[in-house]
């Protein structure tokens, strides 16, 4: 047998083969073999034909296509194990059928994806600019206004006019025409005033309204409103406001901090620190992240590699296989669960996922290959430690854990998380 490596891309090869005479000959027999125990002769037991008799009455071209794959199969792992190649994908075959036969050289060609070259740039002492982690005292007073918020109550408004911010408690119903539309009359329906909740210009016209006013408002029906029989339609409501109510925050003081039970937390001054210290954890652990995420890529797109479609593919089904697993938690169809995000069927969630998946084989691939570069080992103890984690986390004993991952499969995660240390520990904050 002889085999050609033919480099197509960065990620896929090409591998030409050609079989000696005896190599397909010696693959008919073996097909010979496989298929005779099976075979029944009127004159031979099952499974004892004799070979020219069995040629004579089927030919021996039924027996082609499984030698084809006996051959196939056995010169294509010869040649992954010779040129140490790691496939991603299915490969393509392709196949000269002029060239089967006994007596002939078999000639065909294998196409398949392989582990990318990457050509790594620079990912030692890469420059990154890190977020401040300052809290304002705007910042303190954002949050307790929101929190605050969160706690006001909802009063009546005996006197003056509706106006934005006030929640309205009115009557309406809707016409296109002149004649009401379903789904266009409610009573007693609450709405917040500048929520934005109704049809662009409704709440708008609503303000200045006093309790017991009625009015007719006039709106158009967005071109892509939801009921495809009212999309830009001109249409009047008949409203009539009973009554309006605002919110009302309550007072910031030592009374409402204790209600808050917060642990040593009783009066304004302490709350005051204590928001400051959540703000700045939540600020330190976003420029963390960021600082992170910001190094990773850089040290991404200094790389030079082509990224094959198999791992992507790979990245993709493992996110849909998640999702699937979460639908079958609350025992629903993955359809269904899509539809709580907005996502209309499996393929639409899967392109949308292939961006994410593309940069997420790209770091495996490069952050591997700076653990090369780097000569980077994992220790026993490293394996042991890690081992110890996930039986943690898994609540599981440490054999369990080591029956279930082995070194092997432990070492290439591994390597990755002490390629990221080194270019974390190297950065160059600016």
């Amino acid at each position: 047998m002889s085999v050609k490596l033919e480099k197509v891309s960065g990620c896929k090869v090409k591998l030409n083969f050609v079989l000696a005479e005896e190599d397909f000959d010696k693959a008919i027999d073996e097909a010979f073999e496989k298929n005779i125990v099976n075979v029944e002769v009127k004159g031979f037991r099952k499974g004892k034909v004799p070979r020219d008799i069995y040629n004579k009455k089927f030919g021996e071209e039924s027996l082609f296509d499984d030698a084809l794959n006996i051959a196939v199969n056995k010169a294509y792992n010869d040649a992954l194990l010779k040129h140490k190649l790691e496939i991603v994908n299915s490969p393509e075959l392709d196949v000269e059928y002029e060239t089967i036969g006994r007596g002939k050289k078999l000639k065909f060609s294998v196409s398949v994806e392989v582990w990318p070259e990457v050509e790594l740039g620079q990912y030692k002492e890469l420059e990154v600019e890190k977020e401040t982690t300052e809290v304002t005292e705007e910042d303190i007073k954002n949050y307790i206004d929101t929190n605050l918020k969160s706690y006001a109550e909802l009063q009546i408004v005996e006197d003056g006019v509706l106006e934005n911010g006030y929640t309205a408690v009115f009557d309406f119903e809707g016409f296109v025409d002149g004649v009401a539309f379903e789904g266009g009359k409610a009573e007693n329906y609450s709405l917040e005033i500048g929520s934005g909740q109704f049809i662009p210009g409704f709440e708008d016209q609503m303000l200045g309204l006093e309790a017991g006013e009625e009015k007719t408002v006039k709106v158009k029906f967005p071109e892509n409103y939801q009921a495809e029989n009212l999309q830009g339609k001109d249409a009047e409501f008949k409203v009539k406001l009973h009554e309006m109510k605002k919110r009302v925050l309550p007072t910031l003081n030592d009374e409402f901090v204790k209600e808050l039970e917060l642990e040593n937390i009783n009066n304004v001054e302490e709350y005051n620190a204590y928001v400051k210290d959540l703000l700045l954890n939540e600020k330190k652990e976003a420029s963390e992240n960021k600082f992170v995420d910001d190094l990773l890529n850089k040290a991404v797109e200094n790389a030079t590699l082509e990224v094959p479609q198999g791992l992507v593919n790979e990245e993709v089904n493992r996110a849909f296989s998640q999702l699937e697993n979460q639908a079958k938690m609350y025992n629903i169809p993955v359809e269904q669960f899509l539809g709580f995000y907005g996502i209309s069927s499996a393929e639409e969630y899967k392109k949308n996922v292939e961006p994410s998946a593309i940069n997420n084989v790209k770091q495996r691939v490069v952050f591997l290959k700076v653990a090369e570069a780097e000569k980077i080992k994992i220790s026993a103890k490293e394996y042991n430690e890690e081992f110890d984690v996930i039986a943690k986390e898994t609540n599981k004993s440490v054999e369990e854990v080591k029956n279930l991952y082995s070194k092997e499969l432990l070492a290439p995660y591994l390597k990755i998380r002490k390629a990221i240390d080194l270019i974390k520990e190297t950065a160059v904050i600016k």
